[in-house]
């Protein structure tokens, strides 16, 4: 996107690993410039005045994870994270029956959820955003938001649902169920918490639709019940919260916005 008058442009990067294992991956995501190809990160590209641009970066980190860096306003995604999703994606794959591109999908549905998330809290300290709360239940409601506001052309809405549950699936996936004082301490909720907030967030959107949910044991009927106001009242958070912010030529979004708002109140 970018252009003269609009804001500055994401950035985008693959650094090489060190160690050989990781080669392989690095080259695929170079290869198919994974970081600019997620859609809902390509529909943000500049959709907002930010003071400085945000560089996106794959890089060996040494373990498991993304993140931040507000000091070089950098999200990092590790090659140890895609590893770990493909694996957990093929164990999916065997258990569920599913095709082979499976675990491909699974990996990234995961990969857009976590850049987003990251990129959350890249808006929130630009944009100087104000969170209530613990900010890391937040950058998950932004993440889901985002993919559904913002999924590819290509994608249904049954699609859009698919990755969402792929992304709730590997929050569950890394609970042990067994928690000590550094668990309930940690900024993050539990993976189990983040199970079902993200599912009632699905669920809120179509609490018909989605009635199949309760049945299934994804959520509690206590929790349903209140997820379609939940889901709302998220919703229309994140869009007053970020409407000011718009940057020039992205009108058409503030008109689109200013009616949600009415709709929705």
């Amino acid at each position: 996107m970018g252009g003269e008058g609009r804001a500055p442009a994401f950035e985008y990067a693959y650094g090489p690993p060190a160690t050989p294992r990781l080669q392989g991956i690095y080259r695929r995501v170079r290869d198919a410039d994974l970081l600019r190809r997620l859609p809902e990160v390509q529909a943000i590209d500049g959709m907002f005045a930010l003071p400085r641009r945000v560089r996106y970066v794959t890089a060996e980190c040494g373990e498991f994870g993304a993140f931040y860096r507000p000091d070089q306003t950098q999200v990092v995604l590790c090659y140890e994270t895609l590893h770990t999703l493909y694996e957990r994606g093929l164990e999916q794959q065997r258990a569920l029956g599913q095709d082979e591109g499976y675990a491909l999908r699974y990996t990234r549905a995961n990969v857009r959820f976590i850049v987003l998330h990251e990129t959350g809290h890249a808006l929130v300290q630009l944009l100087d955003l104000p969170v209530t709360g613990r900010q890391e239940d937040a950058m998950d409601q932004l993440a889901a938001i985002l993919m559904l506001r913002f999924a590819g052309l290509d994608e249904t809405p049954h699609q859009v649902v698919g990755n969402l549950d792929m992304a709730a699936n590997w929050m569950l996936s890394r609970s042990t169920g067994a928690y000590n004082l550094h668990a309930y301490a940690d900024e993050h909720a539990l993976g189990e918490q983040r199970y079902f907030n993200l599912q009632c967030l699905i669920y809120g959107t179509d609490p018909e639709g989605f009635a199949g949910m309760v049945d299934a044991g994804d959520l509690t009927a206590a929790r349903a019940a209140g997820c379609a106001r939940e889901t709302r009242r998220a919703s229309r958070a994140w869009v007053r919260l970020l409407l000011p912010h718009l940057a020039p030529g992205y009108e058409a979004y503030e008109d689109e916005a200013v009616r949600y708002l009415e709709r929705s109140s």
